[in-house]
């Protein structure tokens, strides 16, 4: 059931869910009004044309894959741990390469002959590796997406948009677009999926920026900021230490829907091996 409510939240529509879990579509909705029995609520909004997921739907997705991964990892059983072995090369971007490397080391002493080396590139490169078959599985910026192919999209976690400034620039009185008309603005790549919603999101504000300069790094960005050359819109980086850095103050911004999708990308090679990696992961999330 979990399963079902998932791959709706994945592919967007009952109809694609139903194709993936490779039941109909009546079976999906008889489903779906079972778990909203369970959990004594409403979790899909039905007024329109389309079925989709509300504000209740949407706030018990990261339990649901929580549930999810520890039903897989209690089927797996005790007699796995020992039994994974070889090697698998994960990659991930700049920006989740920490969350990644840390969690492949805890993995070390319950899986001592499983050996993951990690690689590192820009999501477009990273997700042609895993389609060639240089490396086995990504983390990636992306949205996920419907296909019959055996590669499988599973989304980890989500970055909303912030206004990223210094605060000696940024008074708590003032707002966002005055801030923006104020500074000098350091854009984020505008070719790539997170510089196209940035530009988005300016049109909306009603904001014209001419960028000092624009990098694809939230990390060199971020650094920028910190040395006062001017503000920049990002993705919030769910591991970074932001709120403690006595030099960097994340706003949110109103209007803003939009939240980077960060997501597991694999084709299936070695499924094994993969699914520990991912699912030390979604565990940690869950912590």
């Amino acid at each position: 059931m979990l399963r079902t409510f998932l791959a709706i939240e994945q592919h967007g529509t009952m109809a694609a869910a139903a194709d993936r879990m490779a039941l109909t579509h009546a079976a999906v909705g008889a489903q779906m009004r079972t778990l909203e029995r369970v959990c004594q609520r409403q979790l899909f909004d039905r007024s329109g044309r389309s079925i989709q997921l509300n504000d209740a739907g949407r706030s018990i997705l990261e339990q649901a894959r929580t549930v999810v991964a520890a039903y897989d990892s209690l089927l797996r059983g005790v007699a796995d741990t020992h039994g994974v072995e070889g090697t698998v090369t994960i990659g991930a971007t700049v920006s989740s390469m920490g969350f990644l490397a840390a969690n492949v080391i805890k993995l070390k002493v319950p899986y001592p002959a499983l050996n993951v080396r990690l690689t590192h590139g820009s999501s477009p490169e990273l997700e042609r590796q895993v389609r060639s078959g240089e490396i086995d599985a990504a983390v990636i910026i992306s949205e996920p997406r419907t296909t019959t192919l055996p590669e499988s999209w599973e989304r980890l976690y989500e970055e909303p948009l912030v206004l990223l400034a210094n605060p000696a620039m940024a008074p708590d009185e003032a707002s966002v677009t005055s801030l923006l008309k104020r500074f000098p603005f350091i854009g984020f790549e505008a070719a790539s999926l997170t510089g196209r919603h940035v530009t988005s999101l300016l049109r909306r504000l009603h904001v014209e920026v001419t960028p000092v300069l624009e990098m694809n790094s939230i990390a060199a960005i971020a650094d920028l900021v910190r040395q006062n050359v001017g503000l920049s819109i990002v993705p919030r980086l769910r591991h970074a230490a932001w709120t403690n850095d006595p030099r960097l103050i994340a706003r949110s911004i109103p209007g803003t829907t939009w939240r980077r999708p960060v997501v597991w990308y694999e084709f299936g090679r070695q499924p094994r091996a993969t699914a520990i990696v991912k699912n030390q992961l979604l565990a940690a999330l869950a912590e």
